[in-house]
């Protein structure tokens, strides 16, 4: 959790570089790392016996790849889509911002979001679960989203994400094994 922590801290301030200098495509990368983060944290705190927890530790450490062991007894590796899961179980938003925040990881129309808004060839379903999100979470109170809407929330989203993994920074229940001193 401590290298949890550090990251988390690092991408709070890479994002408040990044927004205060209006780029707002590398913001929704940093963002798409936090729930990279959340949705480790997620599966380590209920997928994985909290025997077992000590063992995925040590193999981050050592640069290991997270396994897990299949009905017939071999080992696979864990893949992100097994992470995905646990996370919208216990988060109904993070699919969403995974997808969306991806699109400006992966070469795509939002890419150039300077230009035209991207936000236009969103399927309707979509942009009106957004708009939801952003009005219960956030605030928001119009109706038709525009790009220029979601850059402005963008420090909303990627603090609920952050606070997320926070809380489980702070637990005591032995996920969180040894969180950085606040002077690290």
């Amino acid at each position: 959790m401590r290298l949890v922590e550090k990251r988390s801290r690092e991408h709070n301030q890479a994002f408040g570089i990044l927004y205060a200098q209006g780029l707002y495509g590398a913001c929704a990368a940093i963002i798409r790392q936090e729930i990279d983060n959340l949705m480790r944290v997620d599966y380590l705190a209920f997928s994985v016996p909290l025997t077992d927890r000590e063992e995925l530790c040590r193999d981050v450490i050592s640069g290991a790849r997270w396994q897990r062991r299949t009905t017939k007894g071999k080992f696979m590796d864990i893949r992100d889509v097994e992470f995905h899961t646990y996370a919208k179980d216990n988060h109904s938003w993070v699919s969403l911002a995974y997808q969306y925040s991806s699109k400006f990881i992966h070469l795509t129309n939002f890419w150039d979001y300077g230009v035209s808004d991207p936000l236009v060839t969103m399927p309707a379903d979509d942009q009106s679960e957004i708009v939801s999100y952003l009005s219960r979470y956030h605030g928001f109170s119009g109706h038709d989203l525009k790009m220029n809407d979601l850059f402005e929330y963008l420090p909303q989203v990627f603090e609920k994400i952050r606070s997320n993994i926070e809380c489980y920074i702070e637990q005591e229940d032995g996920l969180l094994l040894h969180p950085l001193s606040s002077n690290a």
